[in-house]
């Protein structure tokens, strides 16, 4: 019963997300791009339209994508964050061992200390690239004093020209520097996530083997060591080091808690708080194992149902994208583009195109140069939030759009 309500409330999520997306590509991307195009005719009737513009990209975009994603974050369906607790525990076993009291040990406590507090640093320099995979977030400690450096230098070096010219020149680079930051991130987080999926993909029948030998009389610990002869692809690995804690003295709920807590996912999480909690009571779980394995194999049929259900919409936001970034590049290169060099010929402008100057075409042509650079911003956050439930996946999605923006603006147009 539990498993039809939520295939049913997936189904009903799915045809809200949907229609959250459509709605999102409708107000935010093609209707941006109406107004664009009718504030830049306006300006051709005497109105440069500058405000408007600037409230267009500054304004209405981000705070748009901001409310979107906080709507679409409400909504989401999600999985139960896994919480960690450490419990101190007295062990009683040698009660009867006389204990006596000794002195000047205080230096080993604080050489304990010193170590426990050196251990992550000497764990992540033996592979600092497991490192970044494992915890994305680190990357900001390295990329963002990098980026700063760079924007130091561009502004040390910025060449002689004039005013339009040296701002377009640090626009240009202060991407460059929000791309140094991001693009680390993106690719140790896909990474991550992809190991993540991979795992969890392979747990179902991780649990059916289980179940399979435990049904035969042989023990969860003894089932360990004969699923590590067998082909479990990526979670191969981690049954291997479960079977080597066990070797090593920990008992099975040890070893799976050890596990639960390298991957920090909570798919798995419950998989192994049910097992850990069963095997307390009996060595015979098969039956419990089957549920377990049918309940993630649930978990991950919905997730898959949600990534090829939005993959449709993701493709949407990128097509919707590159639609807009070729309008404004046609605006930008056959209409202002010819304004300006009549502009610069010195041609009388009176009449319609009175108030349109040189110093205002150049303003707009930045303007809608931003609107572009925001625009894959936001698009990026919103696809990678409505395909993997995640803005932290959508950071990719941001940086392939900006790097599109980029190139459109600085060799296409």
């Amino acid at each position: 019963i539990l498993q039809e309500e939520a295939k049913f409330e997936q189904k009903q999520f799915l045809q809200f997300l949907g229609l959250v997306a459509e709605i999102y590509v409708t107000i935010f991307i093609a209707g941006p791009l109406f107004l664009i195009v009718i504030l830049v005719v306006m300006g051709m009737m005497g109105s440069s339209a500058i405000l408007e513009l600037s409230l267009i990209g500054y304004a209405v975009l981000p705070i748009g994508a901001v409310i979107f994603i906080l709507m679409i974050d409400t909504i989401s369906i999600k999985d139960e964050n896994v919480v960690k607790y450490v419990r101190a525990k007295w062990l009683n076993q040698y009660s009867d061992v006389r204990i006596s009291e000794g002195g000047n040990e205080e230096h080993l406590f604080s050489a304990l200390a010193r170590f426990e507090k050196i251990k992550p640093l000497k764990k992540w320099l033996a592979n600092p690239v497991q490192g970044f995979i494992q915890y994305p977030e680190l990357s900001f400690y390295f990329s963002v004093p990098v980026a700063l450096a760079y924007v130091l230098y561009i502004f040390l070096t910025i060449p002689l020209g004039t005013i339009e010219d040296m701002i377009n020149y640090v626009d240009d680079q202060l991407m460059i520097a929000l791309l140094i930051t991001l693009i680390p991130f993106a690719i140790f987080y896909t990474r991550w996530n992809q190991k993540i999926r991979s795992l969890e993909s392979m747990i179902p029948d991780f649990l059916d083997r289980m179940a399979g030998i435990n049904e035969v009389g042989i023990t969860l610990t003894q089932s360990i060591a004969v699923i590590t002869r067998a082909n479990m692809g990526i979670l191969g690995y981690e049954i291997s080091r479960i079977h080597r804690d066990i070797e090593w003295g920990a008992n099975f709920s040890d070893a799976l808690i050890r596990f639960e807590h390298r991957v920090r996912t909570a798919l798995i999480a419950r998989t192994v708080t049910l097992i850990t909690r069963a095997a307390t009571m009996s060595s015979s779980i098969s039956s419990l194992l089957r549920i377990a394995a049918n309940d993630a194999r649930m978990s991950e049929n919905l997730r898959r149902d949600r990534f090829s259900e939005m993959f449709i919409y993701t493709a949407i936001v990128y097509l919707s994208f590159f639609v807009f970034i070729f309008v404004i590049g046609v605006i930008t290169t056959q209409f202002l583009t010819v304004l300006a060099e009549q502009s610069k010929e010195g041609l009388a402008m009176a009449g319609p195109l009175s108030n349109l100057g040189s110093t205002s075409l150049v303003t707009i042509d930045r303007l809608l140069y931003h609107i572009c650079l925001i625009q894959g911003l936001c698009s990026g956050l919103m696809a990678g939030l409505m395909g993997e439930s995640s803005i932290k996946a959508g950071v990719k999605h941001s940086c392939v759009l900006i790097i599109g923006a980029l190139i459109a603006f600085n060799f296409m147009f």
